[in-house]
């Protein structure tokens, strides 16, 4: 048997070597290169998903659209809507935009889930303002009328009204939330009562049966106390509006803008609150002083505290006490996932789409054609982005 010496055993494990090391370099090519594309298959299908869901391009738009009706959700409504009554204990108004859909989503089915326990004359009405919805989430509106989450899907018109109430900037200085109120008291006063719940709130089956009665011994009108007092959240230049004295109110709690109710079929309640909370929504420099912000001022809310104040009513009480609860934006897709995974979502759903981000919002300000359907852009709208040439206005 031959017998292997030390140096022709070294002499393998150098030629191993030599081979192992460009084995090792190709592996690690072929992991790099591997890795990249899959990258690049995830960006470039994120952004081509971002970009579709928010139809940002403005010379491929059209083409953009195209492919986003090609890869829209199927529908899949499991939700059934209830028998219409002849009549409404009182009516919900709530209203969303783009940035709030999935809030919205789920404050409707926590209200379907509660129609159950009760009889159809026993439900409120549920009416939801469109106030700024980009053209791929129609659908999803359209979705909660057709499953009877909705009742009342109502399209704001913003041309009826200041050109700063537009959500998109500034939040509209939530000064929309005025002309709403005052469009629904004038709409849905066959009732009564009429019930503002920001999209963010739940509700409970004591709240829908209460409310009402809560309403009405309270002279008209109903909000929860919200943080802090008037004088924090209260800019000096709405008491100058108002002619008033800041020291007078600086210690009263603030309304909460996220759930206010009114008896519309109050005229005092209508001459004291309502029209005069919608006239400084009006006037920029009533709902949103020069020198305000949300760092010391709450606009709609601020107005309406000063408002009920003055007219001798008070907020006093939490939320909480009435079996209500503010602020739950935060949780709606997980919430939202959950019940996709019972098979209790409708589709199309908020959830079916990215997320949205203010630069979406921003976007949308600059195109607002895509608030509409293609073919339901407003007229006058279609007259500012498509101005007549020269040569027609010499014809």
């Amino acid at each position: 048997m031959t017998k292997l010496t030390s140096s022709s055993i070294t002499n393998q494990s150098r030629m191993k070597n030599w081979i192992s090391l460009p084995v090792i370099v190709l592996f690690f090519v072929v992991f790099f290169f591997i890795s990249s594309l899959r990258i690049k298959i995830i960006y470039t299908t994120t952004t081509i998903t971002t970009t579709t869901a928010s139809t940002i391009p403005s010379t491929g738009d059209e083409q953009v659209l195209l492919e986003n009706k090609e890869a829209e959700p199927l529908a899949k409504h499991v939700t059934k809507p209830y028998p219409k009554p002849n009549s409404y204990p009182f009516t919900i108004v709530t209203a969303s935009s783009a940035n709030h859909l999935c809030s919205l989503e789920n404050f409707l089915y926590s209200l379907y889930d509660l129609r159950s326990q009760f009889k159809p004359n026993e439900f409120p009405r549920i009416v939801v303002y469109n106030i700024g919805m980009n053209r791929t989430q129609l659908p999803i509106l359209d979705q909660f009328v057709e499953t009877g989450l909705v009742d009342d899907l109502v399209t704001f018109d913003y041309f009826k009204y200041p050109r700063f109430w537009d959500v998109a900037i500034n939040a509209g200085e939530y000064a929309w939330k005025t002309g709403i109120v005052h469009e629904a008291s004038e709409k849905y006063a066959e009732n009564g009562i009429l019930v503002w719940l920001d999209a963010g709130n739940i509700v409970t089956p004591e709240f829908i049966k209460s409310i009402p009665t809560v309403i009405r011994k309270g002279g008209g009108f109903w909000s929860p106390r919200s943080s802090k007092a008037m004088k924090d959240w209260t800019h000096p230049g709405m008491y100058e509006y108002f002619n008033a004295d800041p020291k007078a109110y600086a210690r009263n709690a603030n309304c909460n803008g996220a759930a206010i109710g009114f008896d519309v079929s109050n005229k005092n309640v209508m001459k004291q609150l309502i029209e005069p909370w919608y006239q400084c929504g009006l006037d920029k420099n009533c709902i949103a002083p020069p020198g305000s912000s949300r760092e010391n001022h709450r606009q709609d809310q601020a107005a309406l505290t000063f408002l009920a104040y003055r007219a001798g009513f008070s907020c006093m009480k939490s939320p909480n006490y009435y079996k209500l609860q503010t602020h739950r934006d935060h949780s709606c897709r997980s919430e939202l996932m959950a019940l996709d995974l019972q098979e209790k979502l409708n589709h199309p759903s908020s959830i079916d789409y990215p997320k949205w981000y203010g630069s979406n919002t921003l976007q949308l300000y600059h195109h607002p054609e895509w608030r509409y359907p293609e073919d339901k852009v407003p007229e006058q709208l279609k007259r500012i982005l498509n101005p007549p040439s020269t040569d027609q206005l010499v014809a």
